[in-house]
Formats: C-alpha cells, structure tokens, sequence
C-alpha cells in the first residue's frame, strides 16, 4: 500500500508588473535542502539558479512563465513563497548609525511594501545623434549578467537597454553579442551613465521595507530602509 500524499497549501500573490494574482505553494523539504546546498556553495551563479528552479515549481498558476517576469515580481514571488515556506522574519545584521557598533534584528517580510517615487522616462538622447531606449530589466539579462560576471554598473545599464536609435536606424541590442553591448556601454561617458540612472533605473518600482530599532549599546533610534531584499534569499 502507497504512503497517502499531504495536501499542499495554496497561497497567492498579486505581482505588480504582471497585474495577475498569481497562485503558489510553498518549498517542500527536498526543495529547501537544495536551496540549502547552493547557498553553502557560495557560487552566485548556483544560488540563482537553484533559487529560480525552486521558485519556478511551487508557481500553481499554469499561464505564469518565471523567465517573463520582470525582477520587481521575481523578488515579490520569491519573498512570497519564503515568508510561507520558512517563516515571515529573516535575522539580519544591522549597524548604528551613531555608534556604528552592529547588532542582530529582525526583518519583517510582511511589511514589505513597493514604492516609485517618480515615473521612469524611458527614451534618453545620448548625444545630439543617439538616443537609446529602456525597458524594465528582465530575468534573462540579470541571469546574462551573472553568468558572465559582468561588472554590477555595466549589468545594470546593459539589463536596461532595449535598443539604440537615430532618426533613419534602430540598433536592436538583441542582435549583438554580450562583448559588442558592453564594449558599447564602456565607452558611454560618465553623463550618459548618470542621465541613464537618475531618469530610469533609480525611478523604477522597487519593494522595500522601513526598519525602526533602537540602538542596544548607545540607545539612539536608527531608521533604515531595506531595498535589496532579494540579497537576504539568493
């Protein structure tokens, strides 16, 4: 006679960019181990990949396809499924901004929320010829960037990049290889990087979660804002 199979609960999510409520389950205890092992192995490239496989099979939602997702609802799935897998509270190290002595607290996944101060203009001049177009990060090009262990400036600005035109051509960067874009971005001047971040990157949507502690050693109130949440899963 066959052992008798649990029922999984079922959660959902409702994911910002996709404008879906996207239904999941949690991590089963061969998926949390695996997650376990890539975290011990210390390879970026590994923790990425287990943590989307891991994220990819607990999505119940048959239409949700994880490479579609733009990394805004990548990190909303992902802080989703690990607040119902391991619990809502991730320990975290924090330093006093008056004494700079550290201390160990507690994040709050449920008090995440996401913010987008300003709308991102998307289509820049780069000179009086060039203009270049943007679009929201995807996780093909993260995963590009990682793989390649692209430079974290370059990986941004790369991951941003749709295409670049001029008044007769559209240069589509899907047609170049990796060393063609990126020799292109190194040679982009330091007011084009700025105008790229300022006007588009650092205006996209982001999760966030405001941390308010008092300080154990001098007693002083700190308050900060986490807004690299995924760094606490992958």
């Amino acid at each position: 006679m066959a052992l008798p199979t649990l029922e999984i609960p079922v959660h959902s999510v409702e994911l910002r960019d996709l404008n879906e409520t996207v239904k999941y389950r949690p991590y089963t205890v061969k998926e949390e181990k695996a997650l376990l092992m890539a975290l011990e192995s210390k390879s970026e490239k590994e923790i990425f990949e287990t943590s989307i496989r891991c994220c990819d099979s607990c999505i119940l939602t048959e239409s949700v396809k994880i490479e579609n997702l733009s990394l805004l609802d990548l990190e909303t799935l992902i802080i989703s499924i690990r607040s119902k897998s391991v619990g809502e509270t991730v320990n975290f190290k924090a330093t006093c901004e008056h004494c700079e002595k550290s201390m160990d607290l507690n994040l709050d996944l449920t008090k995440i929320k996401c913010e987008q101060p300003k709308e991102p203009q998307d289509k820049i001049m780069l000179d009086d010829t060039y203009g270049v177009k943007l679009k929201t990060p995807s996780l093909e090009t993260v995963y590009a960037g990682i793989v390649n262990k692209t430079d974290d400036m370059i990986s941004s600005i790369l991951s941003c990049i749709d295409f670049l035109y001029d008044n007769e051509t559209t240069y589509s960067f899907n047609d170049y290889t990796e060393e063609e874009k990126i020799e292109f971005i190194e040679k982009l001047s330091l007011d084009n990087v700025k105008q790229i971040n300022d006007l588009f990157i650092d205006r996209l949507p982001k999760n966030v979660i405001d941390v308010s502690y008092k300080c154990p050693h001098c007693g002083e109130q700190n308050e900060k804002r986490m807004d690299n949440l995924l760094d606490f899963f992958t």
